[in-house]
């Protein structure tokens, strides 16, 4: 009895959460701020825990195309190769646009080592020095750690690379609440992403980045999602104080929520929006509605990344996501890197068609 009494009042939450989610305005747009639309776009996934071998079929959905790399190989190639590409606890995405003749590739997070965005960018055939742009999520080790991989190469075009991130609290040291004593994660450090080559451009408020591409910003908290990260800062450690929020900047160490935390997004000709949410620790849904409101399109193509709905977020809030994903109805979901298998099982079991499954190297071609 006990037992049923939890399963209805976690429905009944999903449920009453899904409806304050789709009664929510989507808010009136900045008349200055007027989001670009591309005619196509190709993700392809750098970094992510999942590998899978050459076994996989490629898929052709309605408005996508889901393409897998095997073990890294090119296209019609004639013997397997020594090397693989290689999975981490990390992200890093690669974001290929199409708008009229002009092409842009914009770089979403690095993973978390260089070793392997390096190697599995080689494999791939990817010049780090094609890049255009890079966006960075928010200041954790498994989505900046990889950023000296691309070091130098962006000399050829005689220019430093853009790098957008949301806040100087990207720049702060940080604690990872896993263990005893918990570990210190490090440092962002900004000059040595000066030194590789990096353009760094803090921007809280929404920007277009390579003409193709728009950030979300500060992401507010629209929905019954809190924030959710396992981790401390600690202000004025690696990050200057005086650029911090108020209430932050003198203490010694503050509980973190993500203020700083960006979501990537496009809008695609005749599709809607593609949100890559990266890690969601400001909630996968409020990053889609944020998206929403700026961009003031409603139809969401896909949403793709990380939801973290895993500790500190329970069994409970994932499912009510999965709840609120079906009111949302985006075409399709795409659960990455920290997302969580209790998420992914119940979304599976709900919404089958609409999940879709990434591996190290797999391309999304869209438009």
């Amino acid at each position: 009895m006990k037992t049923d009494a939890i399963g209805r009042r976690t429905m009944l939450a999903g449920v009453i959460g899904a409806a304050a989610m789709s009664s929510l305005p989507l808010g009136a747009r900045d008349p200055q701020f007027k989001v670009p639309v591309v005619d196509s776009l190709t993700l392809t996934v750098l970094t992510d825990s999942g590998t899978f071998g050459p076994f996989l079929p490629d898929q052709d959905l309605p408005g996508l195309k889901v393409l897998r790399a095997g073990n890294g190989n090119p296209p019609g190639y004639t013997r397997m190769s020594s090397k693989a590409l290689m999975g981490e606890f990390g992200l890093s995405l690669l974001a290929d646009s199409l708008a009229g003749d002009a092409a842009r590739r914009i770089l979403v997070d690095f993973g978390y080592t260089a070793e392997v965005l390096a190697n599995n960018m080689a494999m791939l055939g990817i010049d780090p020095s094609s890049i255009d742009a890079s966006v960075l999520s928010h200041g954790h080790l498994d989505h900046y750690g990889g950023f000296p991989a691309l070091a130098g190469h962006f000399a050829r075009k005689g220019r430093p690379l853009p790098l957008y991130v949301g806040g100087e609290e990207a720049f702060c040291e940080r604690v990872a609440m896993i263990g005893n004593p918990p570990p210190v994660m490090g440092i962002l450090d900004r000059a040595g992403l000066t030194k590789a080559g990096y353009d760094i451009r803090i921007a809280p408020e929404p920007r277009i980045v390579a003409d193709q591409a728009f950030t979300t910003g500060i992401i507010p908290l629209l929905t019954s999602e809190r924030t959710a990260i396992p981790t401390r800062m600690r202000p004025g450690t690696g990050c200057d104080r005086q650029r911090l929020r108020s209430d932050k900047r003198d203490l010694a160490e503050v509980t973190d929520d993500g203020e700083h935390e960006l979501a990537t997004c496009y809008a695609i000709k005749g599709l809607g929006l593609v949100v890559i949410a990266s890690c969601s620790h400001r909630g996968v849904l409020n990053s889609v509605r944020r998206a929403q409101a700026i961009s003031g399109i409603s139809k969401v193509h896909m949403v793709i990344g990380g939801f973290h709905l895993v500790r500190p977020r329970t069994e409970e809030e994932a499912r009510q996501t999965v709840t609120a994903f079906k009111v949302m109805d985006p075409d399709y979901i795409v659960p990455m890197h920290c997302t969580g298998e209790i998420f992914i099982e119940e979304a599976l079991r709900q919404m089958p068609l609409k999940i879709v499954r990434p591996y190290v190297g797999t391309r999304f071609v869209m438009g």
